[in-house]
């Protein structure tokens, strides 16, 4: 219930606090643009606000929240939103069309909530809104947004966003790049695609950068709003923000990165206040601000002390010394305890004081039968009841719901009428100080027995989330549902409380599953309940292991959960402003929940948690995780859900393909493609496996599937372009290549594999154009300035090859495929000494690979020292008597030595073990000029 207000007592600290508030409405500009009132429950923060805000009612227009009290403020936009509606309209006889239009954040979120609405319910194409598009804009708007500023506004630099894993700088015939498999590209890059192609979008470059951005342009547009108000209405504006310590962490970097930070309120009409248990300059991020801004002022507010209290006794008509000195030892001078005896007094109800050193909790219960104080304790235990759940407890208890409490009321209307319950967003809920006093006594005076409560409540929460889903459905039905989520997230913070370790795998388990599905408020609500509640002073009712657990994962905790789907030696987080954990500190963040999989119960968590951690480890340990992951996935595989089921196996196989598993790989994107036959994905990874292994027609028949399911998709035309590469269709490759460019005209490995069919079409000029145009797009582009090389050392213009080579290695030094043409290249110019100094640091990096000993001995050929060179060439053969590089080396140390037979006996050996390469390469080198018009080898060439 809704206390009045109580009365005020003038502190020196909110004296000063409320002078300096005064300075800042009259002088904006010279004065702070954010005031913070501190100190720990009860201390009196929300009346000093509400003594601010009715001092400065008639200069300025207020409007105010209350964390965990105030509805619908859960994210910076809905923040903004309830703040700003509060706020007066202006009069007059404007018509509302022309208003909103005057109105900067009014028409900027009206159109962002359109859009969104567009691009959640619209189809690009079609008739219906396909799985990738409402994951891309769940992804992104949703979560992607959100997870940024939660995260410290940090930026993901995702190496893997190319979709390639593993490439090396050149793959297969002619050094084709494919995309392999998918489902690792960024959720911006997926909704900048959708934004290009999305009719809503597509012609707007302005909404898509909304879109894209909507934080940073929303609260721009919510300050200028702001300002034109306060300008119009000729009054100051002050928004409150009230019990601060449950505000989210987005809405927290939200406060000091953008609104702070980013905008030019100070200057202006506009304060802000918040009040809250903790200094905002504890935070790092906050400290920074201050320092390079000075936009903030706070003031720590304590107890009463002995005057203040007697002062207030007085007001209320306590009078004698004895007991007010009686008062104060009990209260020592907490407003909250000194209204709360106001209240009493006000009933008519007598306090005993007799025994001043009682504790507060029997003051407070003070008067209620023993019965009505479990009562209490048990209600403080629960985060929020209503009369189901109260009901459950006494029939737990052995307690009459009727009659337990008293005679007149059950035991729940009981509750209700208490003083320290107030009713929050449609549900009943124990003040803030008041549960923390009760629930903490009833910890330490009985531990066993609050435990055992905490145990009967995940009970019967995980009983409602049962009665909403049933247990055996499939997991989608369970995630989708949000009751089931709510009563999920109330069932893990009590069993965190209640089960020790069991309380923590079940945290884990959820931890795993709810990023799976993204529904990160199943763990979100616990975690974020049982931290607040953690940053109590000697607040200490979790189990110890368990907060031990907790801290340990709490810095990084947002973090890892977003980056608990990504290898981490392909992701960097990049501050662009403030600071925040570190990757290692992510990490390390995760390991504790990471060792736990094993002891997980069955199901979607332990397959998730397998998965996750085989990005983690050591090759060599990742394929029995994933084994251990499909186990799982047959578990829980149903076909009523042919999405998630299919999705689990083909997710799988794109880990295996990683792992050149690529028989087990090709096996899971089979039982993919057996669970649901139109997964666009698996048929096109499906084609990447059957490429790998050499069965170049069935990878082509594969992806060919793809494209009938899917044919604006680009990077399924380039592996479509690479796969008839594979088969020599050069001029279908190419045709490939120009659709994928087509579709996406910035994609460079299209562009780069375009030049290479060009290339072995010999038609080199077109293809050095197309090199051209990738490093166009992207200037650092290490393949394309490669093959450019390789393009230029054809058309035999060696000085440009070798610049092309020297930005490449400026680029990536000591990169041996890249010294190693170097020296080729420098070997056509004479330079054999400087040629023969490169190839030798490349073996020195490299020296497994035959290649390497192979173009030393082509070089040393070429500087007329054969005898070195045939044993260079013989080392390469050594190395690996089935590579072809060994007997082309040896080709052309024979043919510079003018021995056709031998020459053309070698060549013959390499083209038999890949024809394609050999012909290509010797159809330009000028080590075969001395036999190039002898009919054997231009037979050779033919083929």
């Amino acid at each position: 219930m809704t206390s009045p207000v109580p009365y005020y007592i003038s502190r020196k600290q909110a004296q000063d606090f409320l002078v300096k508030f005064k300075k800042a409405l009259e002088d904006p500009e010279s004065n702070p643009l954010l005031f913070q009132i501190y100190g720990f429950g009860g201390v009196g923060k929300t009346t000093l606000t509400r003594k601010l805000k009715e001092t400065h009612e008639p200069q300025a227009d207020f409007a105010e929240v209350s964390f965990g009290l105030t509805a619908g403020i859960e994210t910076p936009l809905k923040l903004m939103v309830k703040l700003y509606e509060q706020l007066p309209k202006p009069t007059g006889l404007l018509r509302t069309d022309i208003l909103s239009k005057s109105d900067p954040f009014t028409t900027l979120y009206e159109q962002y909530e359109e859009t969104f609405y567009k691009l959640k319910t619209e189809p690009v194409q079609g008739k219906s809104v396909d799985t990738e598009q409402q994951n891309t804009v769940k992804d992104w708007l949703e979560l992607g947004t959100g997870m940024l500023l939660a995260t410290g506004a940090a930026y993901f630099g995702d190496s893997a966003t190319a979709l390639s894993l593993g490439l090396d700088a050149v793959v297969k015939t002619g050094g084709m790049l494919s995309d392999a498999p998918q489902a690792i590209k960024s959720s911006k890059e997926r909704m900048q695609e959708l934004l290009q192609k999305h009719p809503a979008t597509k012609n707007n470059k302005e909404l898509q950068e909304l879109m894209l951005e909507p934080i940073p342009k929303l609260t721009h547009a919510f300050a200028q709003a702001l300002i034109q108000k306060a300008h119009k209405q000729k009054h100051s504006i002050v928004l409150i923000l009230d019990t601060y310590e449950k505000a989210p962490s987005d809405i927290d970097t939200w406060l000091w990165q953008y609104l702070l930070e980013d905008t030019t309120l100070k200057s202006y009409r506009v304060r802000i206040v918040v009040a809250g248990r903790r200094s905002l300059l504890e935070k790092e991020s906050w400290r920074k601000l201050q320092q390079d801004r000075d936009l903030i002022y706070e003031q720590k507010l304590d107890e009463f002390n002995k005057e203040q209290t007697k002062e207030y006794l007085q007001h209320i008509g306590i009078t004698k010394s004895g007991e007010i000195q009686k008062i104060y030892k009990v209260t020592k001078g907490l407003p909250y305890y000194l209204n709360w005896i106001k209240r009493e007094k006000e009933a008519n109800i007598d306090i005993d004081f007799s025994r001043g050193n009682q504790a507060i909790t029997n003051l407070l219960l003070q008067g209620l039968s023993t019965q009505q104080k479990q009562i209490v304790q048990l209600a403080a235990c629960c985060r929020w009841f209503d009369r189901s759940l109260i009901e459950y407890l006494m029939q737990k208890k052995g307690i009459d719901f009727e009659t337990g409490a008293c005679a007149n009321s059950n035991c729940f209307d009981w509750l209700t009428k208490c003083d320290f319950v107030e009713f929050v967003e449609g549900r009943y809920r124990l003040d803030d100080v008041a549960r923390d006093i009760f629930r903490l006594s009833f910890c330490q005076d009985d531990k066993t027995r609050f435990r055992e409560t905490h145990e009967l409540l995940a009970k019967y929460f995980e009983q409602r989330a049962n009665q909403e889903v049933a247990l055996d459905s499939p997991e989608p039905e369970k995630y989708e549902n949000a009751d089931w989520r709510q009563y999920t997230a109330e069932f893990i913070y009590h069993a965190l409380f209640a089960r020790r370790d069991e309380g923590q795998r079940e945290f884990i388990y959820h931890l795993f599953a709810s990023r799976y599905m993204k529904q990160l408020e199943v763990v979100m609500i616990p975690f974020a309940a049982v931290v607040t509640e953690l940053a109590v002073e000697n607040y200490r009712v979790l189990p110890d292991s368990t907060e031990k657990f907790l801290k340990s994962i709490k810095l990084g905790f947002i973090f890892s959960w977003v980056m608990l789907a990504n290898d981490p030696s392909e992701y960097e987080i990049n501050y662009e402003n403030g600071t925040g954990p570190s990757k290692e500190e992510i990490e390390a963040a995760l390991r504790p929940c990471l060792t736990q999989v094993d002891f997980l119960k069955d199901g979607l968590g332990k397959y998730a948690g397998f998965f996750y951690k085989s990005l983690r480890i050591h090759p060599s340990q990742q394929k029995d995780l994933l084994v251990r992951a499909i186990q799982q996935a047959e578990l829980i595989s149903t076909n009523t859900h042919p999405e998630f089921s299919s999705r689990l196996f083909s997710n799988i196989g794109n880990l295996l393909y990683e792992l050149k598993e690529y028989k087990e790989a090709l096996a899971n994107y089979d039982k993919a493609i057996e669970i649901k036959d139109d997964l666009l994905e698996a048929w096109s990874n499906r084609g990447n496996v059957l490429d790998d292994l050499e069965l170049y027609e069935e990878a082509l028949a594969s992806v060919d599937k793809a494209i009938a399911l899917q044919n604006d998709y680009p990077q399924v035309w380039l592996n479509r372009g690479v796969m008839l590469g594979n088969l020599e269709r050069y001029e279908e490759a190419l045709a490939s290549f120009d659709k994928a460019i087509a579709l996406q005209n910035d994609y460079l490995k299209a562009w780069l594999n375009r030049g290479v069919m060009l290339g072995n079409l010999e038609r080199y000029e077109e293809a050095l154009a197309s090199c051209d145009k990738a490093i166009e797009i992207q200037n650092d582009y290490l393949e394309a300035l490669y093959y450019r090389a390789s393009l230029l050392l054809s058309l035999k213009r060696y000085d440009e090859a070798l610049s092309s080579l020297n930005k490449a290695l400026n680029i990536t030094p000591n990169e041996p495929g890249f010294l190693s043409d170097r020296s080729l290249n420098l070997s056509f110019l004479g330079l054999y000494d400087e040629a023969l100094a490169n190839i030798k640091e490349a073996i020195k990096l490299l020296p497994e690979k035959p290649v390497l000993w192979t173009n030393q001995g082509i070089i040393l050929a070429r500087a007329g020292r054969y005898q070195e060179a045939m044993a260079s060439c013989e080392k390469a053969l050594q190395l690996k008597p089935d590579d072809e590089s060994g007997h082309y080396g040896q080709a052309c140390c024979y043919a510079l030595q003018g021995n056709i037979e031998l020459a053309i006996e070698n060549l013959q050996k390499a083209i038999n073990i890949n024809s394609s390469r050999c012909r290509r390469e010797a159809k330009t080198n000028p080590d075969f000029d001395s036999i190039r018009e002898d009919a054997r080898f231009q037979a050779l060439l033919q083929g």
